[in-house]
């Protein structure tokens, strides 16, 4: 499987903070039970205020740099994890500045989440109303020539549109535009400001875009009174729904699996209909009761290595080999 969307890279700067890496290990030993090909692992940004409360009160400040955050938390993550292939992200790039770019892209940075859920100075996240800035448009450009992956996901409409636009005007000037929305359901089936109208899947597969979509019940759906098959059998709803809109090339899967962050809020820790200790069985087995073998293996891992991973020229070097 490949989940496209896991903050694995925070968690791993947290436990560099804590001197503690009891929380790397235990995930990793979780990862390694499942059939786990490769992971977008993320290095998430928000306000300053959040980060204190959600992360560690010494996880962001302007004496170390991102790229050094980046740095430390990606060889911390292929020391547990040497064997998996990562797609290194930043979501929410708040405090980098379009020079930071090549710097990180040459440290590995192979994917960007342009904002999170709140307002910086490229664009706006699903909180707010303001949609993409002139600054975005330029660090988007700057991040497509490098060959950086677009993600889509937490932008609100007017970003979300902006970033599309101006996807469609490189794929005109004949860039290959790599794009996706790693962790996004389906606002039809589950009215949240996170997830994706119709319109905006039709806006995908229009772009050649690929979609995420995530296992957190809180965006699956708003019944809090379900059980957990009936919320994985609405999961596989969103699968279906998302499908026959952007096509069954263009569908992956993600967990965003925030229970790192329990201990602050207890739903953080019943968030994952699906967690690490049966995720590959239990998600492939949700998916043959509906579609045959061939289309659950394009959305276990054909698609996301097909249209992204192989096109990102990510760093498969084993740490034991540097």
């Amino acid at each position: 499987m490949v989940d496209t969307h896991y903050d694995l890279l925070s968690i791993c700067y947290v436990c560099h903070l804590k001197n503690d890496y009891t929380k790397i290990e235990d995930i990793s030993k979780q990862i390694l039970n499942n059939d786990m090909k490769a992971i977008f692992a993320n290095l998430y940004f928000m306000s300053l205020e959040e980060m204190k409360k959600e992360l560690d009160p010494n996880y962001y400040n302007s004496n170390v740099s991102i790229l050094e955050m980046f740095k430390i938390s990606k060889r911390i993550l292929k020391r547990y994890l040497p064997n998996i292939d990562f797609v290194y992200s930043i979501e929410g790039c708040d405090f980098l500045s379009i020079d930071d770019l090549e710097s990180l892209y040459d440290e590995g940075l192979r994917s960007i989440i342009l904002v999170w859920n709140t307002e910086n100075k490229y664009g706006s996240g699903n909180r707010t109303e303001k949609g993409l800035t002139e600054d975005g448009i330029k660090f988007l450009n700057k991040a497509i020539d490098l060959g950086i992956g677009i993600d889509l996901s937490h932008a609100n409409k007017n970003t979300f549109y902006g970033m599309i636009e101006v996807i469609k005007e490189n794929k005109k000037q004949g860039k290959d535009v790599i794009c996706y929305a790693s962790h996004s359901n389906s606002r039809k089936l589950c009215d949240r400001e996170r997830n994706l109208t119709d319109l905006q899947l039709k806006e995908i597969k229009d772009v050649d875009g690929l979609v995420g979509v995530f296992s957190n019940r809180n965006f699956v759906t708003l019944d809090k009174s379900l059980s957990k098959d009936m919320e994985a059998d609405l999961y596989l709803e969103h699968i279906i729904h998302i499908e026959e809109i952007v096509g069954k090339e263009n569908v992956m899967l993600s967990t965003d699996d925030m229970k790192f962050c329990g201990e602050i809020d207890i739903n953080y820790m019943n968030a994952p209909i699906f967690d690490y200790s049966n995720l590959e069985t239990k998600v492939k087995n949700l998916l043959l009761k509906h579609y045959k073998v061939d289309d659950a293996n394009k959305f276990l891992y054909e698609n996301a290595y097909k249209k992204i991973i192989n096109k990102l020229n990510i760093d498969r070097i084993k740490t034991n080999e540097k």
